[in-house]
């Protein structure tokens, strides 16, 4: 829970409100509610994303989306056809009443015209139930396509700064695209049903009056709305009851239920989240937008409503003074005209406040799909064709320091570092957490580029060489290694994807990883995905049913695998392994990529690794030094980002007050006879 000193406090341009358990921030209002200018200007900046938006829909299918936007601009003007028509028939009807003899044949005719005029427009909307699917699909795909290759394509400091855009989604492209057209499409039905109203009252001696009379309400609740979605704003729910309450809930999720039963605190979180229930009360939860809304006041709302009535008071006031200017028939449709008027209108001016939110988050997509990485590419080749390389990768860095960009902490991760690791030579990295050892790593990878000092491969400037060459000639296994959501076999294969299919490759990094083993023994064997992205449920039917669908369907879903975490490193070990088969790696790291292995498996892995070493620089980064600190040619000891010492284990161990001498001797204890 934030204290109160933690709260920043609002500049004077800034308006604060407290909205059910939301703190809301937003910039005050500067202009009048009739800065229609400024309005427009908050639309116009949009317009490239929106002329660029169209054209890439457009692209997607250009016949079929031309006739959808006339369908759906057709389907709008119906409302107005339909109202002349509806006119034509009682007006007919009406004469005929009042002279007593009805015209057959026109009110005929007017009936099969809408009749007609109903069946198009059924054969259009059926049309449209079907096309939609097929374009939706291709604007989403288009859209998922672009996110993806961008996402993929973008590196760390570069996703860390664009951490809000990091996980968009395609899906919200053809609402948005929906809402443009809906927008346009209702656009036109607003002029028609205005052109159709102002002919109806001019041809009823109403005149322009009663139009303003009906455009009155919806002009007003433009005008003097209230809304949180014109302005900008930041929400932040600091209610503390609220905010426990929702961590309270999340305890209920399965990933906890073990901790749960096992430490025996189900009554405690029940009756925690009871008191927080009940200290929150009936304070609002509901979305802030919302309850800004509510906020208006009960004046305005009744003089609103009250000014929605205005047409009924203009005709009643003719029908006292001037009772011959009416019919049944012009009142009757006046009056319906001005309902799907303003109903027009609310939906129009709706489809205009999403359409700005839709284009702004297009603006983001594209924004997205335009990144360029911070971490820039060399033109160098490497390995050098002269063969300069072939011992391995020769590493040096001159006084290097670097910082986690948006770091919290002014302290460095890396402090004036100076050191030399020649080609072919096995080093170990140790210290303790927070050392800086993961970071040196994240350097060697590019994956982050150094503050200031130098990072030297093979005597050149790191930055100099092409990234892929890089990242082709070195093999991470880390701590952080994830498994794809792909079978076994294309999780190892992967490590060398021009082979990822190569089974008997697969079989023998699998093999010197120490995966083979458990893999061979699961069901599908190397096919086996731990966790199929498959979307499978039910509706009235649940396992326990006992019926022959929940036996043939449920039962034979596809269930999600698991493995332990020593078994998962295996997997990515066997990746590294695969690795190597490319021929390419120079630099071989391992970041703790052991750490969830027993001590058996661990030496396995150290031995089938250094077995690789031939060609390749070798970097062990370790908390555990009893496989590795003697077959070192040299060991850096990192202490609060600074490299204190270096040298073989013999050297290190001759430092009885060094930082490496109380690292081993801090483990060598667990060994001791106690006293």
């Amino acid at each position: 829970m934030k204290k109160d000193s933690d709260v920043t406090q609002p500049s004077s341009s800034v308006e604060e409100m407290q909205l059910g358990v939301w703190r809301v921030l937003t910039e005050k209002e500067t202009t009048s509610p009739f800065g229609f200018a400024v309005q427009w200007k908050k639309f116009a900046i949009l317009l490239p994303t929106i002329q660029r938006f169209v054209w890439d829909v457009y692209t997607i299918g250009p016949t079929l989306l031309s006739l959808l936007f006339l369908a759906k601009v057709w389907a709008q003007l119906e409302s107005v056809v339909l109202l002349h028509l509806s006119n034509k028939i009682l007006s007919i009807i009406e004469v005929g009443l009042k002279e007593g003899k009805p015209d057959t044949v026109a009110i005929a005719n007017a009936v099969i015209a809408r009749f007609t005029i109903v069946a198009i427009s059924a054969g259009v909307e059926y049309w449209c139930i079907r096309a939609t699917p097929i374009l939706q699909n291709r604007c989403t795909h288009h859209f998922e396509d672009l996110i993806f290759s961008s996402n993929l394509a973008t590196d760390l400091p570069t996703i860390n700064e664009n951490n809000a855009d990091s996980s968009l989604s395609a899906v919200p492209a053809w609402e948005n695209f929906t809402t443009l057209i809906a927008v346009v499409a209702r656009g036109v039905e607003t002029v028609g049903l205005l052109t159709y109203i102002f002919q109806l009252a001019v041809s009823s001696r109403q005149g322009p009056v009663f139009v303003l009379l009906c455009l009155a309400k919806p002009l007003i609740n433009f005008i003097f709305r209230r809304s949180l979605w014109d302005r900008p704003y930041v929400a932040e729910a600091t209610d503390p009851n609220y905010l426990r309450l929702r961590a309270l809930r999340e305890l209920g999720d399965t990933k906890y239920r073990q901790d749960i039963i096992s430490g025996n605190i189900s009554n405690y979180i029940l009756e925690e989240y009871d008191k927080s229930r009940d200290a929150l009360g009936d304070t609002e939860r509901g979305w802030p937008t919302r309850l800004y809304e509510m906020k208006q006041s009960l004046e305005s709302t009744v003089v609103i409503e009250l000014i929605g009535d205005l047409t009924m008071l203009y005709y009643a006031a003719n029908a006292v003074f001037n009772p011959a200017k009416f019919t049944l028939t012009s009142i009757a449709m006046l009056q319906h005209s001005e309902t799907i008027l303003g109903r027009t209108f609310y939906a129009a001016i709706n489809d205009i406040g999403e359409l700005r939110r839709g284009m702004n988050f297009m603006k983001r997509v594209y924004k997205v799909a335009g990144l360029t990485s911070i971490i820039k590419d060399g033109t160098l080749e490497y390995p050098a064709t002269d063969g300069s390389d072939k011992a391995g990768m020769s590493i040096d860095l001159r006084n290097v320091s670097f910082s986690y960009p948006g770091a919290k902490s002014n302290k460095k991760a890396l402090d004036d570092v100076t050191f030399s690791i020649k080609a072919g030579q096995l080093v170990v990295l140790v210290g303790a957490n927070g050392s800086g050892k993961s970071t040196i790593v994240k350097l060697l990878s590019r994956l982050y580029d150094a503050s200031s000092g130098e990072l030297l491969v093979g005597g050149q400037d790191i930055r100099d060489y092409k990234i892929g060459d890089l990242r082709g000639a070195t093999a991470s296994l880390t701590q952080d290694h994830h498994l794809y959501p792909l079978s076994l076999a294309e999780n190892i294969g992967l490590g060398y994807p021009s082979q990822s299919s190569n089974m008997e490759m697969i079989r023998d990094a699998a093999q010197k990883g120490g995966a083979d083993g458990f893999v061979s023994k699961l069901k599908q064997g190397y096919s086996t995905v731990l966790d199929p992205k498959t979307i499978q449920y039910s509706v009235n039917v649940t396992t326990s049913d006992n019926t022959p669908l929940a036996k043939e369907a449920l039962e034979k879903f596809e269930k999600s695998a698991d493995i332990s975490g020593g078994e998962r490193q295996r997997v990515v070990a066997s990746r590294t392994f695969m690795r190597f088969k490319s021929g390419k790696v120079k630099l071989t790291i391992a970041d703790e990529g052991s750490s969830a292995l027993d001590p058996e498996a661990e030496w396995e892995l150290f031995k089938n690794l250094r077995d690789e070493r031939e060609g390749k620089t070798m970097i062990f980064v370790t908390h555990r030094f009893g496989h590795l600190t003697k077959y070192a040619d040299v060991i850096l000891c990192m202490k609060d980002g600074r490299l204190v010492e270096s040298g073989t284990h013999e050297d290190l161990m001759k430092i009885p007050d060094g930082e490496y001498f109380k690292l081993y001797d801090v483990q060598a204890k667990a060994f001791d006879a106690p006293a």
